[in-house]
């Protein structure tokens, strides 16, 4: 390929040869130019990601400080973080079908959450209780109740009812 360049070169005079020099070099010119402002395009964006990023990081940074400085000043942390997090550790995240304050909570007793969940084995609702009791002095269980799911026998629906405080 090479040696065919050369021959045609060859056989080209001076001025169409210098012609030819100058349009190589012109398009060399143009790609290398080409190629540093896609670079320097690349970085530009990504130095605007990195400093959108860094914002955020400092928001929620912020943000952390002022619900660490909350959640010390309340005494811990509320009853609903503890059941959300007890149900994350068990893994029952995507069938709690609903945490809702309970009668007991609004008649101004202790806290008290109602939470259901649905389509929950007997496996999965010991690892639920277990977790519940981990937490020290953590939420008490003062009702619970299964519901056997009528198409499905290893399945049920768990009702608890559940408190702040652990009983005395």
């Amino acid at each position: 390929m090479i040696a065919t360049v050369q021959r045609w070169l060859a056989a080209r005079t001076e001025r169409e040869r210098r012609l030819v020099a100058g349009a190589a070099a012109a398009t060399l010119v143009a790609a290398l130019v080409s190629l540093v402002a896609a670079v320097h395009d690349d970085l530009a964006r990504l130095r605007a990601r990195v400093d959108g990023h860094e914002r955020e990081l400092a928001q929620v940074r912020r943000l952390a400080a002022t619900l660490g400085a909350a959640a010390s000043a309340s005494g811990g942390s509320a009853l609903l973080t503890r059941v959300q997090t007890a149900t994350d550790a068990a893994g029952l995240t995507e069938q709690v079908a609903s945490m809702t304050p309970s009668a007991a909570s609004a008649g101004g007793g202790d806290d008290a959450l109602s939470v259901r969940v649905a389509s929950a084995s007997l496996a999965d609702t010991v690892r639920l209780l277990h977790e519940l009791d981990a937490d020290a002095p953590g939420p008490r269980v003062a009702r619970l109740g299964l519901r056997k799911h009528p198409d499905d026998p290893r399945r049920f629906d768990l009702t608890l009812e559940v408190t702040g405080g652990r009983a005395p």
